[in-house]
């Protein structure tokens, strides 16, 4: 704007050489995919790898026989029931929190099961109850050997580092250490809560609680560490290593003079098992580790005793699934951010998105991994719109069961650095998760290997990250942050470099002493521009033309959409452009043509329009709802679209014409101050003009500021309405107090 489900992640001996790598790998395949296979069992119990009879679906593990089900929230129980026995139903159990169901039947596999259900008008989405894998490797045993907390050039399994190659914690120790106040899950294989550099960190239940899983109330008791989502108890110990390593990167005890330290010295950790021995589980378990999660968080809410606010995801699924995706979503209306790994096969996940990390939900940090030279680990994914940021992850030495410590490489190993470094700034400032996320994001340290290769081209620095916050009463004060909102914010992306650097430098320079610009002044230009810039005009601004051409405003309002709307078309017309970069431009016209004919087939549309209309009638309709009379030829244009058929049920004809409207220079112009204020509710406050907290719960915020900006002839500077969003005090509490 400037100017203007992975492969399989298997253990990976730090100490092999690179020519022997494939081999070992594909010998650890064959070893996991020979999960022990029993016959299908009709109760109600964990579908644990080891105990459930395994099928292929589209050359994948899933478990026999069951389908993750999403029914519309029209369709009542008594349906749901039918349709389950009509698929010759032995269980039918909700999982999570998000209307998923998990549906297996005596007499039919997975693969029918997803199409039979796939094709009802009443199903949101289908999919198998797919295996999914944790990633790990081990080697052997203390704190100069922790490259990834502080690399001062030291040889870790005989390759030299390079120094600062790391997230520099013991920067950040000079202002905090951790705290007990906020909890990160281990999602994972469980932890081993008696090892004596984990056991002072561990998460304890305050109090007995009750969470409902699969319809199943299960009370843990006081003292409780966690949950097992295989056997449905609250008794998480690891019986494989993956999520013990894991919870020492994040949490080992330290200063004790014993082991290692994790990026907290002190932490709060709960074990939520889901990953059997063979580090291995069905997405339904994954699904119902992050629901206890959730429901221990607002179950033992009057106690403060389990304030989750970071969820460690270092496992993977080959498939992209929405019914995780569902969780996730739930997750962040929980004010938790999930940290996800990017996976092990040196695959673009732009390409082929993954799940977890895949998912773009706003709390969603995707990561790869590191070597102790600062290069991407030859194993590793990447993703330049899917990924965010790296972090250490091959040679890592961290904690194991009983008692003892080893190395392990993978993005399983990068991931809980930022689990870690976002305890760590919980611990010094209070943020939300959005605040979190961005801080993390935007104070990265710039890595020549990484570029192209994430969203941030960068690497953690929780050094870096945490002084940021600390610096400011509120995340939003902090140039960088505020910059990278307003991308997530009005352009549902992560910003390109050269924007981010263009834009805070816009701020930052009248900060700087003898400076003769005004930075307020700065940051108000600098938030207006994203509104008018071209990318914004012909993305979000095209959307909202498009809904008031075709539907005008909504009845007893004065706005043609909802934010429910305006995100996901928004999204849809902006994937993939960044205004400058590449052939954009020819990607923003592809995205036009394909979300143009879509919206013109929606049931609203085709419902408000027939197909037996002449063109003539299509065209001049259109017109009379946007309020512009067209001149001859603006009229002719649009007509023309259809050629000379005497109707209109070409779609791509109805799309074309309805964007001559949507198009149209003087609609443009009538809508802009309109447009403008809506956008300040959408954007910075994230909610619709009439929503709460607003006063009466009607327009007269709307209505007062589109007064101010026709008033003073659309300069938004002298009618203060960006200035009065951007210091708003809801717009800052999306952030922190």
């Amino acid at each position: 704007m400037q100017n203007n489900f992975t492969i399989n992640t298997q253990p990976r001996s730090a100490s092999h050489r690179l020519a022997t790598f494939a081999l070992f790998l594909s010998i650890l395949l064959a070893a996991v995919l020979l999960i022990p296979r029993a016959s299908t069992q009709s109760v109600d119990k964990a579908a644990d790898s080891s105990s459930w009879k395994i099928e292929r679906v589209n050359g994948q593990d899933a478990a026999a026989g069951q389908v993750l089900v999403k029914f519309r929230k029209t369709t009542s129980a008594a349906a749901v029931e039918a349709v389950a026995d009509s698929l010759d139903a032995s269980m039918n159990v909700p999982v999570g929190g998000a209307g998923t169901r998990l549906i297996e039947s005596r007499s039919k596999d997975a693969a029918t099961l997803v199409h039979e259900l796939s094709a009802r008008a009443d199903v949101v989405y289908a999919e198998p109850n797919y295996v999914a894998y944790g990633g790990r490797t081990p080697n052997d045993s203390q704190y100069s050997q922790l490259w990834g907390m502080k690399n001062t050039g030291q040889n870790i399994l005989g390759v030299t580092g390079t120094p600062g190659a790391h997230i520099d914690a013991e920067g950040a120790w000079n202002l905090s250490t951790g705290s007990r106040d906020s909890v990160v899950a281990v999602v994972d294989s469980g932890i081993d809560y008696n090892h004596p550099d984990l056991a002072a960190n561990v998460w304890s239940a305050p109090t007995s609680f009750t969470v409902n899983i699969r319809g199943q109330n299960i009370n843990c008791p006081a003292g409780s560490h966690g949950f097992n989502a295989i056997t449905r108890t609250c008794d998480p110990l690891d019986d494989h290593n993956h999520g013990t390593h894991v919870s020492g990167t994040i949490g080992a005890v330290g200063d004790n003079g014993h082991g290692v330290a994790g990026v907290n010295w002190t932490a709060n950790i709960m074990a939520v098992k889901w990953l059997d021995s063979n580090n291995s589980g069905f997405i339904s378990n994954a699904i119902d580790a992050i629901e206890f999660a959730i429901q221990a968080k607002q179950a033992l809410a009057p106690f403060n005793g389990a304030n989750v606010r970071v969820l460690n995801n270092s496992w993977f699924a080959n498939n992209f699934s929405p019914s995780v995706g569902d969780e996730i979503i739930r997750a962040e209306a929980n004010n938790m951010l999930f940290v996800a790994l990017a996976g092990n096969n040196t695959t673009d996940n732009d390409v082929t998105p993954r799940t977890p990390s895949g998912h773009k939900v706003p709390n969603v940090i995707g990561v790869s991994a590191t070597d102790n030279r600062d290069a991407l680990a030859p194993f590793s994914n990447y993703g330049k719109t899917t990924i965010h940021l790296a972090a250490p992850g091959v040679s890592i030495l961290s904690t194991l069961r009983n008692g003892s410590f080893g190395y392990f490489n993978g993005t399983s190993m990068a991931t809980p650095h930022v689990s870690g470094a976002a305890a760590l700034l919980l611990s010094r400032c209070p943020l939300t998760t959005a605040g979190l996320k961005g801080i993390i994001l935007t104070h990265t340290d710039a890595v020549a290997s990484l570029a192209d290769k994430n969203t941030t081209g960068g690497r953690l620095n929780v050094n870096k990250a945490i002084n940021a916050c600390a610096a400011v009463t509120n995340a939003a004060d902090n140039a960088p942050f505020f910059v990278r909102q307003h991308y997530v914010d009005f352009f549902s992306r992560e910003p390109d470099a050269s924007g981010l650097a263009f834009w805070t430098n816009q701020i930052t320079e009248c900060q700087q002493p003898g400076a003769t610009c005004n930075a307020d002044e700065r940051r108000i230009n600098a938030s207006a521009a994203f509104f008018v810039s071209i990318e914004f005009q012909e993305t979000g601004y095209l959307v909202y033309r498009m809904y008031k051409a075709a539907y005008g405003d909504m009845p007893g309002t004065p706005v043609p959409l909802l934010l429910s709307e305006f995100l996901p078309d928004t999204q849809q017309i902006g994937q993939g452009v960044v205004v400058g970069v590449g052939s954009w431009q020819t990607q923003l016209e592809n995205n036009k043509v394909v979300f143009a004919s879509n919206f013109v087939a929606r049931t609203r549309f085709t419902n408000l329009y027939p197909t037996s209309m002449t063109p003539a009638q299509f065209v001049d309709a259109l017109f009379a709802q946007a309020g512009v009379t067209p001149s001859a030829s603006e009229r002719d244009a649009a007509i023309s679209e259809f050629g000379t058929a005497l109707n209109t049920a070409d779609t791509a004809a109805r799309g074309r014409a309805l964007r001559r409207v949507a198009e149209n220079s003087r609609f443009s112009q009538q809508e802009f101050n309109r447009a403008f204020v809506l956008m300040q509710y959408f954007g910075y406050l994230r909610r619709n003009p009439n929503d709460a907290p607003e006063p009466g719960l009607n327009f007269g915020g709307y209505n007062f500021w589109l007064g101010k900006l026709n008033e003073f002839n659309g300069n938004y500077i002298a009618a203060e309405m960006v200035k009065a969003f951007i210091t708003a005090g809801e717009y800052r509490q999306r952030f922190g107090p």
